[in-house]
């Protein structure tokens, strides 16, 4: 079964995020703590890490913000 790679809340206020940068491209495997992404918000700029090992599949862009909670990609 797929881990769902979602938008995490962030901050106290935040409700969207910008998906600054990937650091994997589709069909890379990824490791359960690698860095798979970047994410920022007015205030700050977090990496977050995969829950999973396994092949990712990044869906969302980088540049676009999101809603906290959007579903943005899944490592099978």
């Amino acid at each position: 079964m797929a881990e769902e790679i979602r938008i995490p809340k962030l901050g106290m206020s935040a409700t969207e995020v910008t998906l600054s940068e990937w650091m994997f491209g589709d069909g890379e495997q990824v490791s359960k703590g690698d860095i798979i992404y970047t994410a920022e918000t007015d205030k700050t700029t977090v990496e977050i890490e995969a829950q999973a090992s396994g092949t990712i599949r990044p869906t969302g862009e980088e540049g676009v913000k999101y809603k906290v909670g959007d579903l943005i990609g899944t490592i099978e």
